[in-house]
């Protein structure tokens, strides 16, 4: 699947090229459902992991849990945008989605060497406690956050999939990994 009109939103604020909101809110709503060229939304959310894994750089989300409580999708359904419920089964793009030869080739696909791992959404600000990282745990989730998932269901809504990826604080997307990414 071609990255190249892919609609770029870094909840970070740390990956050039990138729009950078300080958190999800109604100007990433109208960013994923304005109408272009776009098939695919791809989302940088900060990864926190303490107590759950360790990673040395970024992570790629293969699957995600809900945990926050909230739907963005509530309240009236614009059916200009999508569906009222939009399937999010297989919503994830994994690196071997993201191959086009002609484009990442030569990159070689610097995405299949990130490891893939499950998301867990929280209420803007929420800690897990010990007993919550242990639930976590138990669902083998690698990292909380709190924009990726609400994101995510209004790239579903809008038929994007998401290439949906976790960065650790402190840490940067590789300069070959946001080549691919901008390419």
């Amino acid at each position: 699947m071609k990255l190249r009109h892919a609609k770029l939103i870094d909840f970070t604020g740390t990956v050039d090229g990138f729009v950078h909101p300080a958190g999800f809110d109604r100007a990433v709503i109208q960013l994923l459902r304005s109408k272009d060229k776009a098939e695919v939304a791809i989302i940088v959310d900060r990864a926190h992991c303490e107590g759950l894994a360790t990673f040395a750089s970024v992570v790629l989300v293969n699957d995600h849990v809900n945990l926050s409580g909230d739907n963005p999708l509530v309240g009236p359904n614009d059916a200009s945008v999508g569906p009222r419920f939009p399937v999010v089964n297989n919503i994830y793009l994994n690196a071997a989605d993201t191959m086009d030869q002609e484009e990442t080739w030569t990159l070689g696909n610097p995405l299949g060497r990130v490891p893939s791992v499950v998301a867990a959404g929280l209420r803007d600000g929420q800690v897990p406690d010990s007993a919550q990282l242990d639930f976590l745990r138990s669902l083998n989730v690698g990292f909380y956050c709190y924009n990726l998932v609400p994101a995510m269901l209004i790239a579903a809504h809008a038929g994007l999939k998401v290439l949906g990826l976790g960065l650790p604080s402190g840490q940067s997307l590789s300069p070959d990994i946001t080549a691919c990414l901008l390419r």
